[in-house]
């Protein structure tokens, strides 16, 4: 029997299977993402907006279709305290599409409405490399506006994310869903094809055969895989008016000078598109999984009590972006200062020049462990400090500071008097 405590404590505040701590290298990548997409989406005229966490599951049900795999199988749902069905938000359009018509923000036709958001989803799925159950997604929903412009214009937004943050060679791959005539029609000529094989599909594609037959597109079961090789085209069963509306997207592509590849076996996997439909690849590299990906949702914002408006967005994975980001592109750690004792007798010293430093905006660290004064310059230059101002016995007694730059040969031990300090750090020094 182990009687060791630390044992059981160890168990217990493990992290949760499939959620990470977010922190050093990789958190600096997501907030790299983050200001890029920020900057990006601020050119192209979105907004910024923030949901919560948490919805009523009724939101995710109703968008994105009972028979999903987020809604059948992945959802973090719970009944709360005050005995409401509640669930951690799967993805991000929903929400937004909530907050819409709860907040009536498009009113005295304040169209098109233009949103950027980011943050924490979570879903039920086998963890795997750049799969968590708590992941961060970054969405872009472009609302009150249906033409075909409209659609490229999102996916350049996306385009113009990749390339800003430093990848290179990303595919859109790009499908189109039809509106609800051309739809039905092609849903009826999929069964037909289909039913010829319902003995070998698998389980959920058994049930989706009579339930939502497109599903079965997007299977990842081997058999199912083969079996869709050979079945009807979605293209071929287009109304006219739906051909034209994807072929002037495919012709809007080519004008921006965008690559793409029609995939016709591309549906999503949520019930709200229509048409338009997209997901963002690099071929022939080491990553197979999409980056992000979206699409067209017209009359989404009515099943939320708002207008009968067309919509369309896109979100990105972060954490599949970041596993693809070189360290090197990030931008460099800020400058700061390391105010460094020679012994405990000048501790008071430094914390009162710390306070002034941090006054006058100069980012500062306060070192105080270590042995010695070697071992301190060792722990700030670990810290990332760029510049040393050490108070010892004898700067203290001429009110003086030595300053050094550890990458500048010609700053080294310079002695300063304090009131010269602050205006030689930011004239010689640049902060």
């Amino acid at each position: 029997m182990d009687e060791n405590p630390n044992n059981e404590l160890r168990e217990k505040v493990a992290p949760i299977r499939g959620m990470k701590d977010l922190y050093g290298v990789d958190f600096r990548k997501y907030q790299f993402i983050i200001d890029v997409a920020t900057r990006i989406a601020n050119k192209f005229g979105y907004q910024l907006i923030e949901t919560p966490i948490v919805e009523q599951t009724a939101v995710f049900q109703r968008s994105l279709g009972d028979e999903s795999d987020v809604v059948s199988k992945e959802m973090y749902s719970f009944v709360d305290k005050g005995g409401e069905d509640i669930t951690l938000r799967p993805e991000g359009t929903a929400g937004v599409m909530r907050a819409i018509s709860s907040n009536k923000l498009l009113v005295n036709n304040n169209n098109p409405l233009k949103l950027m958001y980011y943050g924490p989803m979570f879903r039920y799925d086998r963890p795997q490399k750049g799969r968590y159950r708590q992941f961060h997604q970054i969405g872009f929903e472009h609302i009150g506006e249906k033409s075909p412009y409209t659609d490229v214009v999102n996916i350049a937004l996306a385009m113009d994310i990749f390339k800003n943050i430093g990848l290179c060679g990303v595919v859109v791959h790009i499908n189109t869903l039809g509106g609800a005539v051309s739809r039905e029609k092609y849903a009826k000529a999929l069964v037909e094809y289909l039913n010829k094989y319902e003995q070998q599909l698998s389980a959920v594609s058994k049930c989706r055969l009579k339930k939502n037959p497109l599903r079965i597109l997007d299977s990842k079961e081997p058999t199912d895989i083969d079996i869709c090789t050979n079945a009807p085209k979605i293209q071929d069963f287009l109304t006219p008016d739906d051909k034209k509306y994807f072929d002037t997207v495919l012709e809007l592509l080519k004008l921006w000078s965008i690559d793409y590849e029609v995939d016709p076996k591309l549906v999503r996997g949520l019930d709200y598109y229509t048409h338009t439909t997209f997901e963002f690849k690099i071929p022939n590299g080491s990553y197979q999984d999409a980056l992000g990906g979206g699409g067209r949702y017209d009359g989404l914002l009515k099943l939320f009590g708002g207008n009968d408006i067309s919509g369309v967005g896109f979100a990105l994975g972060a954490e599949r972006i970041m596993m693809l980001l070189n360290e090197k592109i990030l931008p460099p750690l800020g400058r700061k200062v390391a105010v460094i004792p020679v012994s405990e007798n000048e501790f008071a010293d430094v914390f009162e020049l710390m306070a002034t430093l941090l006054d006058e905006q100069v980012p500062t660290e306060l070192i105080l462990t270590g042995s010695n004064l070697k071992k301190r310059v060792e722990i700030a230059t670990k810290r990332g400090c760029s510049h040393l101002i050490v108070i010892g016995d004898d700067e203290k007694k001429q009110c003086n500071v030595a300053l050094t730059e550890i990458d500048n040969p010609k700053l080294r031990n310079i002695l300063l008097s304090k009131n010269k300090l602050i205006s030689f750090l930011k004239e010689e020094c640049n902060f």
